[in-house]
């Protein structure tokens, strides 16, 4: 019994499934190390892959637009109005009557002081016109003494009639309505009779207010100089026609000494081949940004009574506020 416990425990057929044999320690070391050798390569190449995505990221960002800082100082532009004045008055270089029409922007001088800026201002005097330019130093001396050139301006007041509009899709015959209309519209504005106006443009809101200009001087007529389709509203494609439309209109008085003036405006209208309505009135050049009833009044209304445009031609007729269903 003794022979076969012996071989019994050396053998490794009559080894106990059983017993777990101790784990030998520099095969553990050498695992933990290898575990630890694959997380950190693992770890790294991560790293690597974000910083390479960072930097491109950051190399595809655009750079934000460096703000343009304030080319002059509130200082330089007034004492730049000052000297140009005390020049002016000091033996009338431009002539008796010469003034300062505006200031037109300063750029810094190339001089050993960087506070230094060259300021040019506009000068007229009647028909002629200049454009000074003085240099003002940090502490509002000046550098040197003013310089003028002379500006070439025309000695016309005639519109270019050529010039017509973006967004539109033909020229249109201006019909009597719309004659008829633009007048009584013309007259109400320059006048000083609010409620007639607001009648005239027949905005649907029965709490909007237009306000009248209430000019000086004496209505003479209203001419319609342009009309266009607009490409907007409802187009007829088939006959290039719109119910939407831009006019160019011409407003002429009598000034003081009876004498003649003019004022220009564009017009949105509405149904410009039934019965005419209009919408909306800017400067020349304005009908394509024009909106609806963009100007109705917001406040109270001013006092124009000193006006004396009143016009001479009648009184409108009420317009029906509801809108016109277009023919085209």
């Amino acid at each position: 019994m003794a022979w076969w416990r012996k071989h019994k425990d050396d053998d490794e057929w009559f080894a106990d499934p059983t017993k777990q044999s101790e784990p030998d320690p520099d095969v553990q070391l050498v695992k933990l190390q290898a575990s630890r050798t694959r997380w950190w390569r693992l770890v790294t190449w991560v790293t690597l892959l974000l910083a390479v995505y960072a930097a491109f990221t950051v190399s595809n960002t655009p750079a934000p637009a460096t703000p343009k800082g304030v080319s002059l100082n509130e200082t330089g532009k007034q004492a730049a109005y000052s000297i140009t004045e005390q020049w002016l008055a000091t033996g009338h270089p431009l002539g008796a009557q010469a003034r300062v029409v505006s200031w037109d922007g300063a750029t810094r001088a190339p001089v050993e002081d960087g506070g230094v800026y060259r300021h040019v201002l506009t000068v007229a005097n009647g028909a002629r016109w200049w454009r000074v330019a003085v240099t003002v130093n940090r502490d509002g001396t000046p550098i040197g003494y003013p310089n003028a050139s002379p500006v070439a301006v025309p000695d016309t007041l005639t519109p270019d009639g050529t010039v017509g509009w973006s967004g539109t899709i033909k020229d249109a015959q201006g019909s009597d309505a719309l004659s008829t209309l633009v007048t009584q519209w013309a007259q109400a504005l320059t006048g000083s009779d609010a409620d007639r106006l607001k009648v005239i443009v027949a905005d649907p809101d029965p709490a909007s207010v237009y306000q009248p200009l209430g000019l000086d001087g004496q209505f003479q007529s209203a001419t319609v100089d342009r009309v266009a389709y607009a490409d907007m509203g409802k187009v007829d494609k088939e006959n290039q026609t719109s119910d939407r439309a831009f006019a160019r209109v011409t407003i002429s008085m009598t000034g003081r000494d009876n004498q003649p003036v003019q004022y220009g405006f564009d017009l949105l209208l509405a149904d410009p081949d039934g019965t005419p309505r209009i919408l909306a009135w800017g400067a020349p050049g304005d009908a394509p940004g024009l909106r609806e009833y963009m100007n109705r009044w917001h406040g109270s209304l001013l006092d124009t009574a000193g006006g004396t445009g009143q016009g001479s031609g009648p009184s409108p007729a009420p317009v029906d506020p509801s809108p016109t269903p277009s023919t085209n």
